[in-house]
């Protein structure tokens, strides 16, 4: 295999180039898991400390903390998805084909010509867990969430458009269908509401449950 030759394969110029091939290859960087050691949310750029390291003999050497890494959150038509990312949360990690010094900056087109490529000095990272230890286990399996990941709280939509929002298990929808029955039931001077009223808060007990995920 090239990169392990014995005595009798050193020397093979084929050997030697497939040696240097795979050499080179081993530098390049493209995608590696890494976790936030601290985050700003006024810059959106993040130290990342990648989850990365090489070992030569006896010694491991591990990839130093990246600073000042810019966190790759959904963003378009002046709306943007943010987290608020804490230590510990883990990312992706991906590194520019060039360097992103000069279009970090102010935005121009990145230099194509030979310089930094696949550095780690040109890291993007892009939240998301995919290690065992951060498996998210009990989020609901027949809607959208988007919440705690333990998926008691947030926002939760089904495909069929109905929506809710949760707070440890309670429901928005089930908080409002309980102040209408409330408004149903009351007595104003002992007198129970009219028919009319009656069926004006029915319906809008009705809407509510249809809404209701």
């Amino acid at each position: 295999m090239a990169g392990f030759q014995g005595s009798s394969t050193r020397y093979d110029p084929h050997e030697s180039f497939s040696a240097a091939i795979e050499a080179e290859r081993r530098q390049i960087m493209t995608t590696i898991p890494g976790e936030v050691v601290s985050y700003d949310p006024k810059t959106q750029k993040a130290t990342i400390r990648p989850r990365y390291e090489q070992k030569f003999g006896d010694k491991v050497l591990k990839a130093p903390d990246l600073m000042e890494v810019p966190v790759n959150f959904p963003r378009g038509g002046g709306m943007i998805i943010h987290k608020p990312m804490k230590a510990g949360d883990e990312v992706m990690l991906n590194f520019a084909q060039r360097s992103l010094d000069k279009s970090g900056d102010d935005a121009s087109a990145a230099n194509g010509h030979p310089g930094r490529m696949h550095n780690m000095s040109d890291a993007i990272a892009t939240p998301g867990s995919y290690s065992k230890p951060k498996e998210a286990a009990n989020l609901p399996t027949d809607r959208m969430h988007i919440g705690t990941d333990d998926g008691k709280s947030g926002l939760q939509m089904k495909p069929d458009g109905t929506a809710d929002l949760v707070k440890d298990g309670d429901s928005i929808w089930t908080v409002i269908t309980d102040f209408l029955k409330i408004i149903k039931d009351h007595k104003h001077g002992g007198v129970p509401m009219d028919a009319g009223d009656i069926a004006k808060v029915d319906a809008l007990i009705t809407r509510a449950g249809k809404m209701k995920a």
